[in-house]
Protein backbone atom coordinates (compact mmCIF):
# COMPACT_ATOMS: atom_id res chain seq x y z
CA UNK A 1 0.00 0.00 0.00
CA UNK A 2 0.91 3.63 -0.91
CA UNK A 3 0.70 6.41 0.99
CA UNK A 4 0.86 9.31 -0.49
CA UNK A 5 -0.46 12.85 0.13
CA UNK A 6 -3.03 11.02 2.12
CA UNK A 7 -3.27 13.29 5.00
CA UNK A 8 -3.94 16.25 3.30
CA UNK A 9 -7.34 14.68 1.74
CA UNK A 10 -8.08 13.01 4.82
CA UNK A 11 -8.31 16.71 6.30
CA UNK A 12 -10.11 18.04 2.86
CA UNK A 13 -12.74 15.65 4.12
CA UNK A 14 -13.45 17.34 7.09
CA UNK A 15 -13.07 21.22 6.28
CA UNK A 16 -15.93 20.69 3.65
CA UNK A 17 -18.22 18.75 6.42
CA UNK A 18 -18.22 21.87 8.20
CA UNK A 19 -20.07 23.32 4.66
CA UNK A 20 -22.81 20.77 4.91
CA UNK A 21 -23.13 21.67 8.54
CA UNK A 22 -23.82 25.67 7.15
CA UNK A 23 -26.47 23.95 4.80
CA UNK A 24 -28.08 22.22 7.84
CA UNK A 25 -28.20 25.42 9.60
CA UNK A 26 -29.79 27.03 7.07
CA UNK A 27 -32.69 24.79 6.65
CA UNK A 28 -33.41 24.79 10.53
CA UNK A 29 -35.84 27.40 11.24
CA UNK A 30 -35.20 29.74 14.09
CA UNK A 31 -38.50 29.58 16.06
CA UNK A 32 -40.14 26.16 17.50
CA UNK A 33 -42.91 24.98 16.05
CA UNK A 34 -45.64 24.27 18.35
CA UNK A 35 -47.94 21.32 17.88
CA UNK A 36 -51.44 21.55 18.48
CA UNK A 37 -54.30 18.23 18.75
CA UNK A 38 -57.90 19.48 18.32
CA UNK A 39 -59.95 16.15 19.67
CA UNK A 40 -63.68 16.46 18.16
CA UNK A 41 -66.66 16.24 20.04
CA UNK A 42 -67.08 12.79 19.33
CA UNK A 43 -63.97 12.19 20.31
CA UNK A 44 -64.20 13.29 23.54
CA UNK A 45 -67.63 11.59 24.37
CA UNK A 46 -66.06 8.40 23.69
CA UNK A 47 -63.62 9.65 26.00
CA UNK A 48 -65.67 10.12 28.62
CA UNK A 49 -67.76 7.37 28.12
CA UNK A 50 -64.69 4.80 28.68
CA UNK A 51 -63.95 6.52 31.06
CA UNK A 52 -67.20 5.89 33.09
CA UNK A 53 -67.40 2.19 32.03
CA UNK A 54 -63.36 1.82 33.03
CA UNK A 55 -64.52 3.26 36.32
CA UNK A 56 -67.94 1.08 37.01
CA UNK A 57 -67.30 -2.56 38.19
CA UNK A 58 -68.07 -5.54 36.15
CA UNK A 59 -69.51 -7.67 38.92
CA UNK A 60 -73.42 -6.77 39.28
CA UNK A 61 -73.25 -7.19 43.10
CA UNK A 62 -77.01 -8.05 43.17
CA UNK A 63 -77.03 -10.90 41.16
CA UNK A 64 -74.44 -12.01 42.97
CA UNK A 65 -75.84 -11.58 46.39
CA UNK A 66 -79.33 -13.18 44.68
CA UNK A 67 -77.20 -16.63 43.78
CA UNK A 68 -75.55 -16.71 47.39
CA UNK A 69 -78.23 -16.55 49.20
CA UNK A 70 -80.25 -19.71 46.87
CA UNK A 71 -77.16 -21.64 47.16
CA UNK A 72 -77.50 -20.80 50.85
CA UNK A 73 -80.72 -22.10 51.15
CA UNK A 74 -80.37 -25.39 49.19
CA UNK A 75 -82.93 -23.95 46.90
CA UNK A 76 -80.46 -23.46 43.60
CA UNK A 77 -80.03 -26.26 41.42
CA UNK A 78 -78.51 -27.08 38.34
CA UNK A 79 -79.02 -30.39 36.51
CA UNK A 80 -76.07 -32.49 35.14
CA UNK A 81 -77.21 -32.07 31.66
CA UNK A 82 -77.15 -28.64 32.00
CA UNK A 83 -73.72 -28.71 33.61
CA UNK A 84 -72.37 -30.93 30.83
CA UNK A 85 -73.68 -28.94 28.14
CA UNK A 86 -72.55 -25.76 29.69
CA UNK A 87 -68.56 -27.11 29.67
CA UNK A 88 -68.93 -29.03 26.03
CA UNK A 89 -69.73 -25.74 25.33
CA UNK A 90 -66.73 -23.68 26.56
CA UNK A 91 -64.53 -26.30 26.05
CA UNK A 92 -65.06 -27.31 21.60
Amino acid sequence: MIINNTLQGVAGVYTNSGSVNKLAKAYRQETPVNDNIQISSQGQQFSEIMKKLKAGSDVRMDKVTEYENLIASGAYQVSNGDLADKILQYRY
